[in-house]
């Protein structure tokens, strides 16, 4: 079992954290729940829980966030900086709408049994929330375009369906991953991750043994550059983890698939994400990516300084927010005026 890149690369996410929100940075937000497949051809009857905000006016463009592994919808609320927005907050008054997720099997969405989850299930239910988005089926009228913007494990998914559904996107923004994980470090970590029913907080709640989670201290060990992230926020995140099922085999895509993406992509990457090897420098990361994709995905690279795996959860985060919002504006469109 390659837990070590399907279960670690999949490691990204973040803490519901109790902050004031900053000042005129609030938006309107509402909670959303969406029925869904795990199969091409099976019945819609699990559900998938979601924060959908909307800025002020009315936008075209819709974010679609997808947290990693044993991480849900509250990654995307997450202040590494507290006196700064969150990636949500900081993107819905940038004028575009957001919609973050809890993955099945995690979060406040449903928890089918581990063995109904297929290779594919946690993409085929993003294919399905990207068709909901443009129908105008959660709530927040049709979105003529599409960013998939993932983290870690969300990061994997997010390129592997655009590059299976290329005209279904339209933007792709990958954080925490690259082409070149650190096999070595995947596999240390393995060993601090066990069945979610030996764990006092998921105890009693019925999870069959597919069903993982963390040990206490993991993510403060992985997932933080910690001279550069608020003693508090990691608490916090270790406070609120949530499970995670990951099927059979390996649920880290070859990058060889992205050469299929046709939509505008930015990968952004902490300098001392221990999960990853090679490139430490915005041009390093670049140089080390290109060769994976075609000319339609205009690749741009940013390696944000003093941040570890968890960029949201780094007193540097609002860096890499402003550096995607003004990629979001350049390359895609579609916010409200």
């Amino acid at each position: 079992m390659r837990i070590k890149t399907a279960v670690l690369l999949a490691l990204v996410s973040s803490p519901a954290i109790s902050i004031p929100a900053a000042a005129n940075a609030a938006p309107a937000c509402r909670t959303v729940s969406a029925k869904v497949a795990m199969t091409s051809s099976g019945p819609a009857d699990q559900r998938v829980a979601g924060t959908l905000c909307l800025p002020r006016g009315h936008a075209t463009t819709v974010q679609l966030l997808i947290p990693g592994g044993f991480y849900g919808q509250a990654y995307w609320r997450m202040r590494g900086d507290r006196q700064h927005p969150s990636y949500m907050e900081t993107m819905t008054a940038a004028g575009y709408a957001t919609l973050a997720i809890d993955r099945l099997g995690t979060g406040a969405s449903s928890y089918p049994p581990s063995a109904r989850f297929g290779q594919d299930t946690h993409q085929i239910v993003i294919s399905q929330l990207i068709r909901q988005l443009r129908e105008g089926r959660l709530d927040g009228g049709r979105f003529a375009k599409i960013v998939l913007v993932g983290h870690s494990l969300g990061s994997t998914l997010a390129r592997t369906v655009a590059a299976a559904h290329p005209a279904e996107v339209d933007g792709v923004i990958l954080t925490g991953e690259s082409s070149v994980p650190n096999e070595a470090a995947f596999e240390q970590m393995g060993t601090g991750i066990y069945r979610a029913a030996d764990d006092p907080r998921f105890a009693g709640r019925g999870l069959d043994d597919g069903y993982l989670t963390t040990r206490p201290g993991l993510r403060a060990t992985w997932f933080y550059h910690q001279p550069n992230a608020d003693p508090k926020v990691i608490a916090a995140d270790e406070a609120t983890k949530t499970t995670d099922v990951f099927p059979p085999g390996d649920s880290y895509t070859p990058p060889a698939i992205n050469k299929h993406i046709q939509a505008p992509v930015l990968i952004v990457n902490g300098e001392h994400d221990k999960l990853l090897a090679g490139a430490r420098s915005s041009a390093a990361l670049r140089a080390q990516e290109a060769p994976f994709y075609g000319p339609r995905a205009k690749l741009e690279t940013v390696v944000v300084p003093g941040t570890g795996h968890v960029l949201n959860g780094h007193r540097t985060a609002p860096h890499w927010f402003a550096q995607a919002r003004k990629w979001a504006d350049r390359r895609v469109g579609g916010a409200a005026r």
